[in-house]
């Protein structure tokens, strides 16, 4: 007989989230320390303390995984100040400072802010960042730029104040294509674009899957939704995200991940509390379907991101940076700033490899740029 989980219980975590989730990082830095509590919130604003003393991490959310060259600059003369003079990048298309002190933290979130970087939902049971196709805007495969999409959802869900203590992390991802560069499969939210014709017009959309990831219990997201038009994908992640806040187990994290959510009451019944969040709030959902869609675009290749010497529709070069795990000092991070500068686009794009790319490469320049690199 299964158990009916009513929620009555709660885990220390969630004691800690419900009695208030405002930190003020200056008393902190003056005081030199972090409490218990204090450790368990400030990971709500992109903040791990280590087993270091005194040492934190903190995570810069990167939406799509681009930045401006401005911004990587700063970021290396941040990490040169603050964090021992290296960066570390993840597989979610982030940014880590490592061995920030205490009485640091305040001054790097202020230093950040100038290029309008921010730690905030860098870590704990919020949004994490939206993550996306590290080719999002160049894919020569793509049905249309996923990119601003994944700033503007990582921008709204992460301005919903009634969304800042979910179950765990949830994750949302874009991908520009049914290849599914964004690895949609494996995350809470898994966003494909695609084009199908309806009387006779191409219409753009997505195709969404819930309920993947990994960890000691892997699941494959299942579709939620086969076709939902592009102006309401944002509403989507919303409603998505309030079926997770008041569905996820809070007294099990080992269990509270929105994939768990998906298991124990099926797509279905899922798909039903969906439509009634999007109901409640006024949305409109006549346009969102789930009977299968015929995509009218070109085939894509099984795996684009593997393709030697790629190109983007324009004839542009896309150059890799491979970094030795994942990790470069500030001087490193700062010459790929100037080399995306001189031969690319003025962005550095980072990879759910833990690479660092630089798009928009003249052919002829293509030679010179990896010596640099070298």
């Amino acid at each position: 007989m299964q158990r009916e989980l009513e929620f009555k219980h709660r885990s220390d975590e969630e004691r800690v989230k419900g009695a208030g989730m405002v930190l003020d990082f200056d008393e902190i830095a003056r005081r030199g320390s972090m409490s218990r509590t204090e450790v368990m919130l400030a990971k709500a604003y992109g903040v791990y303390s280590s087993r270091q003393g005194g040492d934190h991490m903190l995570r810069v959310v990167n939406p799509g995984g681009v930045m401006t060259s401005a911004q990587v600059r700063l970021l290396a003369d941040v990490g040169e100040k603050y964090a021992a003079g290296k960066l570390a990048y993840t597989t979610r298309q982030s940014v880590q400072l490592h061995k920030v002190k205490t009485v640091d933290i305040p001054a790097v979130m202020r230093e950040l802010a100038k290029e309008g970087l921010t730690t905030f939902h860098g870590c704990g049971d919020n949004l994490r960042n939206v993550a996306a196709c590290p080719w999002a805007k160049d894919c020569p495969h793509k049905r249309f730029d996923v990119l601003p999409f994944s700033v503007e959802t990582s921008r709204y869900i992460n301005s919903c104040r009634d969304l800042d203590n979910l179950p765990r992390k949830y994750k949302i991802t874009y991908s520009g294509c049914g290849a599914g560069c964004g690895q949609p499969w494996i995350n809470c939210v898994g966003i494909i674009a695609l084009e199908r014709k309806k009387g006779g017009k191409v219409e753009k959309g997505f195709r969404v899957n819930i309920g993947g990831g990994m960890g000691w219990k892997p699941f494959v997201a299942r579709e939620l939704f086969s076709f939902v038009p592009t102006d309401k994908i944002h509403l989507l992640c919303r409603a998505i995200g309030l079926l997770f806040r008041d569905h996820g187990d809070r007294y099990n994290r080992a269990k509270a991940r929105l994939k768990f959510v998906v298991q124990r009451k099926g797509i279905e019944q899922c798909r039903k509390i969906v439509l009634e969040n999007l109901d409640a709030e006024g949305v409109d959902h006549g346009a969102f379907e789930t009977a299968p869609v015929q995509e009218c675009g070109q085939p894509w290749p099984d795996r684009p991101l593997c393709a030697t010497d790629p190109l983007d529709p324009n004839g542009r070069a896309i150059q890799r940076v491979m970094i030795s795990k994942a990790e470069l000092s500030c001087a490193q991070l700062r010459r790929v700033a100037e080399l995306a500068e001189i031969f690319g686009d003025k962005h550095v794009h980072s990879s759910n490899r833990q690479n660092l790319e630089i798009h928009g490469v003249q052919p002829g320049n293509v030679a010179q740029l990896r010596a640099e690199i070298l």
